[in-house]
């Protein structure tokens, strides 16, 4: 079950856009003896071609202290040992090698994105498909050389070589399987807007460049620019231009249409008129032509539809009416693009957002040539995979997708809480299901959500090559080429943890409550495990050289001391409440105090100290003390009771007095079974709670016909002389993916038939009938009345207790068994691919509640 994937090998065959990217000894030189390769690229060639040509000047002085010499010209004279960068069509120097039958395109040409590097007449060629393609083979030598796309973004200075060579081995770039990948800057307030007005003044050229050379590097090619506080394209009109001449496609987010910012309507409002298309459909129209029309000459996706006034529903909750104005709407937006560009065959999206979901249901549709952007829960789980029907769309089908969230269900604003595994398992589900043709992530603040982004860009251009297992050969490759081969392995590992302990229960949404004291040693089990990353990453901190000491406090330290301090401060308060209502003094109390005060020095030093005071103001969200789903005024320390009065006479209760029983109850981690039939199944590695979860092989294959023939998992399970037996099942909490069928499983125990379970309503008691009746309550599920169909847990009165903020969706159901015997075969028979089973517990304690249960610990 468990496949080790070497970092060589991942590097070969895992990652296609970067796998290249090993320095070899034999190869072009591109610095030695103190000299550096002179760089040709034609001056007629694509603007952002010409300034990458320089970035990798810029690149190899870096890495080398030697300034390659930039020629812009179309001739080549005959010598060797020049790089020759250039785009089919556009390139004189391209063109020639073509002509003369020196330089193969034919994988490249009219392809999007690609292109080719081979040695013509003792130079190195680079060849790109179009404007894109070129300047990603650029980049790919950068990165060669050791310069990570984070160089700025992260302070991650690459270590000095005297020599440098690139690979001579020809090399072809295919296109990207996802066409559109881009990040939207979101939430942007108060930290990453007080940090663009510290150091550059706003929203402005000089700040977005950076961002535009990132996005390029990291092989992506799409933004969707801040908007809570700002215009994109009134900040400072340098910058839809600069974004076209460098590369970047742009796009306005899911609720700002027809390239426009909702900053931009709110400063027109007296004059614009009401956002409503009902009774103010001139007005709005005009306001919508001016967007294109101002941005025609750019490379666009255009949003098309509307939302209300802002981030919000339309109209008064008519959903009849609403979709009635919507297609006036959508009508009066294309006959604007058509008049404009001369066609409508441009590229647009219409987001299926929120509310916008139950038009799509109720059969509300667009154009076929307009890409439909199904989106998320808000917290990384798709709400709906590809419909069938609209495989074949034109505009095909695209994702939005959050790692950073203010609103609904809660925010996720502060620290990365996005494991690599749920990533890969999430955009797999997309991406096998059709929705390639954007993926657009919220990235918050950009920073320090690094990782998921590097990630996701990567695993964008091809998600066929990275299958369950590579995660961690992903994690050790991101951090060699930072920090080096002989750091790689740690770093990997302190990331995946502190990532993996947050996703268990993201900080906005920590309180005090939910780990047990009692039912094995839970609370305390945990403060070990965040204790002892700490405790790695301050010994790791020490072995890393001084030049990366800030991108490893940005990368690593930070991101990992601050969850671990803000986990324990919410544990070591919640231990202090328990055993203070029982009269007992403990140093709880004070542990919670200090960790509290530590916060405020690793958030000033993230602010002040690192980098000289470069990322001042960007690490400025208040993040500890939430009580509803919006930032805090400020941080605040838990609430900490005061140690109840013990009764006269009575002898005080020392802590030993409290010390926990073992529970009765018996947890089987998912990938512990017994039996596997039908081969449908496979292991998810470091996905869940635990060291891995059960999925489907083919997350598009559902198993439909007889169940009995359905693969299953066979668990055998000992329980002493019982008639009865509880299964609780904890599954991924997986959205209502395909409505039209279900998110069913099913599970029986010894020779009793097959019961299947549709995870989104209760249980189901026959294979082919559902009806009300048969729906049943549990410990655990309390089903939701359409259309929500969220199952959330019933959590033992303990406010926030969801399956989303709990990551984790419990179906249980009780089976009569012979009490003459001690062992029982339990069955998990997958029906529905989208399902993952995480764990199983057998007769809960449902006296003694605990979050976990006996899990094997990562």
């Amino acid at each position: 079950m468990l496949r080790n994937f070497s970092l060589k090998l991942f590097l070969i065959i895992c990652l296609s856009a970067v796998a290249h990217l090993t320095v070899y000894s034999a190869s072009f030189d591109l610095v030695k003896g103190g000299k550096a390769a002179t760089l040709l690229v034609d001056s007629e060639d694509y603007p952002g071609v010409v300034r990458a040509v320089h970035d990798l000047q810029k690149d190899v002085q870096r890495v080398s202290g030697i300034k390659p010499e930039v020629q812009q010209t179309s001739v080549v004279r005959p010598s060797r040992g020049k790089v020759i960068i250039g785009t089919i069509g556009r390139s004189g120097l391209i063109d020639r090698f073509i002509r003369q039958g020196k330089l193969r395109v034919d994988e490249v040409r009219g392809q999007w994105e690609s292109y080719v590097r081979q040695m013509v007449d003792g130079n190195m060629v680079i060849a790109g498909s179009d404007k894109r393609g070129t300047i990603y083979g650029v980049y790919d030598i950068s990165e060669q050389i050791g310069v990570s796309p984070w160089y700025w973004w992260a302070d991650a200075n690459p270590a000095h070589s005297d020599n440098l060579g690139i690979n001579t081995t020809r090399y072809v770039q295919p296109s990207p399987r996802v066409k559109y990948r881009g990040l939207f800057i979101n939430d942007e307030e108060p930290s990453f807007g007080s940090w663009s007005r510290k150091h550059f003044g706003g929203y402005n050229s000089k700040m977005y460049t950076r961002l535009f050379e990132l996005i390029l590097r990291l092989k992506a090619n799409y933004l969707w620019p801040a908007m809570w506080n700002a215009r994109f394209n009134e900040d400072d009109p340098m910058n839809p231009k600069l974004a076209d001449e460098y590369g970047v496609v742009m796009g306005t987010s899911h609720h700002e249409p027809m390239m426009r910012a909702h900053k931009e309507y709110l400063a027109r409002k007296d004059s614009v008129g009401p956002w409503d298309y009902k009774t103010n459909k001139v007005r709005l129209d005009r306001f919508f032509r001016e967007g294109i029309r101002r941005n025609r000459d750019y490379e666009n996706l255009i949003t098309i539809g509307m939302r209300g006034d802002g981030d919000v529903a339309m109209g008064n909750g008519d959903d009849r009416e609403n979709m009635r104005v919507l297609r006036d709407v959508i009508r009066g937006q294309r006959s604007i693009i058509r008049d404009e560009y001369g066609t409508t065959e441009v590229p647009q999206l219409w987001a299926i957002f929120t509310e916008v979901q139950r038009y799509y249901d109720a059969g509300f549709t667009v154009p076929d040539d307009v890409t439909l952007l199904f989106c998320d829960n808000n917290w990384g789980y798709i709400r709906r995979t590809g419909p069938q029907r609209e495989r074949q769309r034109k505009g095909g089908m695209g994702l939005y997708y959050h790692i950073d969230m203010n609103g609904g269900p809660w925010n996720d604003r502060w620290v990365n809480t996005t494991t690599i595994p749920k990533l890969r398992e999430q955009l797999n589900l997309a991406y096998q299901t059709g929705l390639d043709r954007i993926w657009i992530i919220n990235v918050g603040d950009l920073k320090p959500k690094e990782v998921p982004i590097d990630f996701i860009m990567h695993y964008a251009w091809d998600p066929e090559s990275v299958k369950p297992g590579d995660e961690t050969a992903y994690l050790q490759r991101f951090s060699a080429q930072i920090f080096g081969q002989s750091l790689a392995d740690d770093v990997a590992d302190v990331i995946r943890r502190y990532s993996k302990y947050n996703l268990w229960r993201k900080p906005e949404v920590q309180t005090t409550d939910y780990f047990s004291v009692e039912n094995n040693n839970e609370a305390r089990r945990l403060i070990i495990l965040w204790e002892q990353l700490r405790q790695d990453a301050e010994r790791l901190k020490r072995r890393i050289p001084e030049r990366l000491q800030d991108a490893f406090y940005q990368l690593v330290y930070y991101p990992a001391m601050a969850s671990a301090g803000v986990a324990e401060m919410y544990l070591y308060v919640g231990l202090h409440n328990y055993y203070a209502e029982k009269g007992i003094t403990t140093h709880y109390a004070d542990s919670a105090k200090y960790l509290f005060e530590l916060d405020k020095e690793l958030s000033h030093a993230y602010n002040h100290a690192i980098s000289g005071g470069k990322w001042e103001g960007m690490m400025s969200d208040k993040h500890i003390g939430y009580t509803k789903w919006s930032m805090p005024d400020k941080n605040t320390l838990p609430k900490i009771i005061p140690v109840r009065k013990v009764e006269s006479g009575l002898r005080p209760l020392t802590e030993a007095d409290c010390q926990p029983t073992e529970a009765r109850e018996m947890v089987i981690p998912a990938y512990r079974y017994q039996r596997e039939s039908g081969g449908g199944w496979q292991f998810l590695p470091d996905l869940g709670r635990g060291k891995g979860c059960m999925g489907a092989r083919d997350v598009t294959k559902a198993f439909c016909g007889d169940i009995l023939q359905s693969p299953y998992l066979e668990y055998e399970v000992e329980t002493g002389d019982t008639s009865s037996i509880q299964v609780a099942i904890g599954i991924l909490p997986t959205q209502d993916v395909n409505p039209e069928r279900g998110l069913r499983l099913a599970v029986s125990v010894d020779d009793e038939a097959p019961r299947m379970i549709d995870a989104r309503r209760g249980l189901v008691d026959t294979f082919n009938e559902y009806t009300p009746e048969n729906l049943k309550s549990s410990r655990t599920l309390k089903p939701l009345p359409a259309p929500n169909r969220q199952l959330y847990l019933a959590g033992h009165g303990k406010k926030l207790r969801n399956e989303v903020f709990d990551n984790i969706r419990w179906l249980d159901e009780t089976f009569r068994v012979d009490n003459t015997k001690r062992r029982h075969r339990v069955r998990i028979y997958l029906i529905d691919p989208e399902v993952v089973v995480d764990y199983l517990v057998i007769n809960p304690d449902n006296a003694r509640p605990s979050y976990f249960g006996k899990i094997t610990w990562p």
